[in-house]
């Protein structure tokens, strides 16, 4: 008698912290998994919602802006400002060097910069 009902004892105990679990969900939305960014670059981002934008003006100069801006965008992530690394530029004399050697035989010229 008293294994049944040290056993009622802990179902009960279960079930009533589950529940409590379950209710304060609902009413603390502190409890719910919440994540703020971490980079700076994802708080500034702002991305246009589609629809928002009224269909004024030429469409063809909204694309010339879009790929401005897509350029812009790809030039600024990509470093294409910044001078090229000494390593960087070895490496591609080397590989010219290299494709001259290799090619010379073949036709028989030398490249002529």
């Amino acid at each position: 008698m008293s294994k049944l009902i040290s056993l009622l004892r802990r179902v009960t105990v279960v079930f009533l912290v589950g529940l409590t679990i379950f209710v304060l969900q609902g009413y603390n939305s502190n409890l719910s998994a919440k994540a703020e960014t971490v980079t700076p670059e994802a708080r500034a981002y702002q991305a246009k919602q589609p629809g928002t934008e009224l269909n004024q003006g030429n469409p063809i100069e909204k694309a010339k802006e879009n790929l401005k801006e897509t350029a812009e965008n790809v030039r600024e992530k990509l470093n294409l400002d910044e001078p090229l690394d000494p390593g960087t530029k070895e490496v591609l004399n080397s590989a010219q060097k290299n494709l001259e050697k290799t090619v010379k035989p073949v036709t028989g010229k030398e490249r002529n910069p």
